[in-house]
């Protein structure tokens, strides 16, 4: 070689071509590089087209689609302008992905059409991978798949990596969407492998969070999150690929976190506007429109959705917009706007979404609808609608076979064949029964369960018609509070949950101290998201659903005590007894007379547990008495003889009777009264009290700044032995340690109920507060624990009798009974309670007979026995 070639300057063009090559895996060098060639150049317009084509490639990796769309343009000019077609055609294909990008479909596909003519072999087969995204942008999905299968022929044959896994990406979303899971999860691992391998760390993170999705549209919700948040943890730059954030608030807002997901979405919109991609504004608008449906707010999800489905219009996505039609229609009907003419174009946009993939909208949509068409008299109308998603394929996702079996269900009770109707019912309650399965967090396998809900009021309304008790108590059971029914079978810790639990705990240590106190209050704010978010994260299933045993196994159990059963159906309390083996069904009165009446009673014992004047103690105590008489008449009129002549009650409570003070009631003052969520969890309980060690040990525990607290659980220890923590020895550690396989646990601190966020719910120990979610470290729960701290006894209840809070965790990791107060009551008489209490306790009594002998010697009656109350 010689001297001059040795030295020779490297060519230029070249060099620009391999910053072509780079630019997706090297974006932010690319575009240096690009922007120094445009400004010391000159002239050359060879490589001031190349260089605009690099930073058109960086910019659309970095998300900045404006960016990217203005240098494509301008070297596509240059370009057309030196009649170089070759480069024209190239920067068409990178502008066609761009305008993709945007949501601008037509001008996608009018630049495949201009450079289709220029193309070599290995181009034409890019152009084809385009019209297969285009065609899964624009809701083309089965063209789609059959366009991305011949291109990836032709890109593996010419070894083009990047584009096979493009072509991976989009064939593995067109299966999303054609509901084919396992082949959606085979193509986007495969393409993440291959942009992982290759170093494009953001695109493998996209096929990560687009697994995610695949795992959301599955019904596996716990997969899901863990996936997207994965994608996050990988190099995922939300900031980039903002429709991320809405994907993720939809998964949030399935999980009942709807204020989250709003936010996340709110955020989502900012930054799609800020990057360029107003396209996809259309996507977070129809999110947010979901997000209201689900939180109720049907006005503001009727307008979001309509406005989405204008922009999908627009931008000619019919598979888009046929689902915001079907949010619109869904809003619309639940807020009882319907006629002929709106059912009808309501089974024709189910259809659409049905052509287009959106299988599960457009099963609800249709139950909706039908649902509406039986209120209208409109039977035949009610029929089709039902029987158009009556019978899902073998394939279909979780979800659509529940409601399938609902659909089924409905069509049985219009025919009035209720044998039919109630093997619909089960078998949709096992199909959802099978989807909470793999759910370790509580909170999801609430929300999981709202289907059931559906399902048990068909069969308690089938059942209310045949009129048989023992037929109507089974499927009252069978649905209510069903995440209980389920314990989570799950690891024993997980860091990350118990290190955000920590610095949560700190973070509300130093709010008292704190220079600025709105922001040491804003810090614990998103600390208790972050938390709330890492518990859904957590890995595990739960146990196999328990057998109520039958009635026959409950009337054994039950011995010489009652049962009162108690549930709502179409805004009137109804109840079933068990006495004696004798079941009977009863209609009592209308449910909101009931609810007013424990609110007010409520509020009258929480008044003079604060302390009134003495002239208006007379007339508090005097409104309590009316309030209590009322609805032990209400209430416990089916019962009330057997209450009389001395016997226990168990009693089953539903909606807001789940924090009433029973013992405030006549009959019940003295009693021995146990309220229980489910009858599963009554027998489970009974089961878990039989199996724990009757020699275990006693804890007594007493948090901190709690007057009398410290010579309460003192006395506690010196009169009946076991482990004691005072004041600063009971951290969190110590006081779970503690609590881990005790026999009877008693803790005296305060307590703090979160009606917003219920696993949230906590009592404060020496540093920091003990949550909900801490509790789920135990191993073996005590048989038995007493919760000395005011209104910890109170659950949040949603849907089918779902509770949530301190007492109902307790009784998923264990416990058999647990007694705590759902009214506050002053420190001082507290004590005396619970003296009394733990002194029945140690002669044998059973917890719940020992509750109500120490409530009644002082004249207390804000705690109540939950769970199993009997004896060993």
């Amino acid at each position: 070689m010689s001297a001059g070639a040795a030295v020779a300057p490297p060519d230029p063009v070249e060099s620009v071509l391999r910053w072509r090559e780079r630019a997706c895996a090297e974006p932010v060098a690319a575009l240096e590089e690009a922007e120094r060639i445009l400004a010391t150049v000159g002239r050359d317009d060879e490589l001031r087209v190349l260089a605009r084509h690099v930073a058109a490639l960086a910019c659309a990796e970095l998300g900045r689609a404006e960016q990217a769309h203005r240098h494509a343009r301008f070297g596509l000019a240059r370009a057309v302008c030196n009649d170089w077609m070759g480069w024209a055609a190239q920067l068409r294909l990178t502008l066609a992905w761009i305008e993709l990008e945007r949501g601008a479909t037509s001008a996608s596909r009018v630049q495949l059409d201009e450079a289709d003519p220029h193309l070599d072999a290995g181009g034409r087969a890019r152009a084809r991978c385009l019209r297969g995204l285009l065609h899964v942008q624009t809701g083309h999905h089965r063209q789609a798949h059959e366009h991305l299968t011949t291109a990836l022929d032709d890109l593996r044959v010419d070894g083009d990596r990047r584009w096979t896994a493009n072509a991976l990406l989009g064939r593995g979303l067109a299966a999303l969407y054609l509901n084919r899971p396992a082949e959606a999860e085979a193509d986007l691992a495969a393409a993440e492998r291959v942009f992982a391998a290759d170093g494009k760390r953001l695109r493998a993170a996209g096929c990560r969070h687009n697994r995610g999705c695949v795992a959301f549209r599955a019904g596996d919700l716990p997969r899901a999150l863990r996936l997207f948040e994965q994608a996050v943890a990988i190099g995922l730059d939300e900031a980039v690929l903002p429709e991320a954030m809405v994907d993720r608030g939809e998964a949030l807002a399935a999980a009942g976190l709807t204020e989250q997901a709003r936010s996340i979405m709110e955020q989502a919109a900012e930054r799609l506007a800020a990057c360029g991609r107003s396209g996809r504004l259309a996507e977070t608008r129809l999110a947010l429109a979901g997000c209201a449906l689900r939180s109720g707010d049907l006005v503001e999800a009727a307008a979001q959705a309509s406005a989405a489905r204008g922009l999908f219009r627009g931008q000619r996505r019919p598979a888009w917009a046929a689902l915001a039609a079907a949010t619109t229609w869904q809003a619309n009907l639940r807020a009882g706007r319907y006629s002929r003419f709106t059912l009808a174009a309501a089974r024709r946009v189910a259809a659409e979404c049905e052509r287009y993939g959106w299988t599960v909208p457009a099963a609800e949509l249709r139950i909706t609808a039908g649902r509406c068409a039986q209120r209208a008299g409109l039977r035949g109308t009610a029929r089709r609608l039902f029987g158009g998603c009556a019978v899902p394929p073998p394939d279909a996702p979780p979800p659509e076979k529940a409601l399938g079996h609902l659909a089924e269900a409905l069509l049985a009770e219009q025919d009035g064949d209720p044998s039919r109707l109630f093997r619909a019912c089960r078998a949709g309650l096992r199909q959802v029964d099978e989807q909470a399965a793999g759910m370790a967090a509580f909170e999801l396998r609430v929300h999981a369960l709202g289907l059931a809900d559906e399902l048990g009021e068909v069969a308690v309304r089938a059942a209310l018609r045949v009129g048989d008790p023992r037929l109507v108590l089974r499927w009252t059971e069978r649905s209510r509070a069903a995440a209980l029914q389920r314990r989570a079978l799950r690891p024993p810790s997980d860091q990350r949950l118990n290190s955000d639990l920590v610095e949560l705990r700190a973070a509300v240590q130093d709010v008292p101290r704190s220079t600025d106190p709105k922001r040491a209050v804003a810090e614990v704010a998103r600390l208790e998201k972050r938390v709330r978010h890492r518990a859904m994260l957590v890995r595990g299933g739960t146990d196999r659903l328990g057998d109520s045993g039958g009635l026959a196994g409950i009337s054994a159990d039950l011995g010489d005590a009652v049962l009162l059963s108690l549930f709502s159906h179409r805004g009137r309390l109804y109840a079933t007894s068990v006495v004696d083996g004798a079941t009977r069904l009863h209609v009592l009165g209308p449910e909101n007379c009931a609810a007013q009446q424990v609110v007010r009673l409520r509020h009258l014992l929480a008044r003079q547990a604060c302390g009134v004047a003495s002239r208006a103690e007379p007339m508090f105590e005097h409104g309590a008495r009316l309030a209590a008489a009322e609805l032990q008449r209400s209430l416990l009129a089916p019962v009330l003889p057997e209450l009389e002549r001395g016997r226990r009650l168990v009693v089953v409570p539903t909606g807001v009777l789940h924090l009433l003070p029973w013992a405030a009631l006549p009959a019940c003052r003295g009693r021995s009264v146990t309220a229980t969520p489910s009858l599963r969890c009554w027998r489970s309980g009974a089961e878990r009290s039989r199996d724990m060690d009757p020699a275990a040990p006693g804890a007594w525990i007493a948090g901190p700044r709690l007057e009398h607290a410290e010579r309460e659980v003192s006395a506690l220890h010196a009169r009946h032995g076991g482990r004691l923590l005072l004041e600063s020895e009971a951290t969190c550690e110590r006081v779970l340690s503690t609590l881990d396989g005790a026999g009877t646990v008693h803790l005296a601190a305060h307590g703090h109920f979160r009606g917003d966020q219920p696993l949230l719910s906590c009592l404060d120990l020496a540093d920091g507060p003990l949550y909900a979610h801490d509790l789920d470290r135990l191993h073996r729960s005590p048989a038995t624990v007493v919760l000395s701290a005011c209104d910890v006894g109170k659950s949040a209840v949603t849907r089918g009798d779902q509770l949530s809070g301190l007492t109902t965790t307790l009784l998923d990791r264990g416990a058999a009974t647990v007694i705590a107060s759902v009214v506050p009551i002053p420190d001082d008489r507290t004590a005396e309670v619970m003296c009394s209490l733990h002194e029945a306790l140690a002669e044998g009594r059973p917890p719940d007979t020992a509750l109500a002998e120490a409530q009644a010697r002082h004249g207390e009656s804000g705690f109540i026995c939950v769970g199993y109350g009997g004896d060993r």
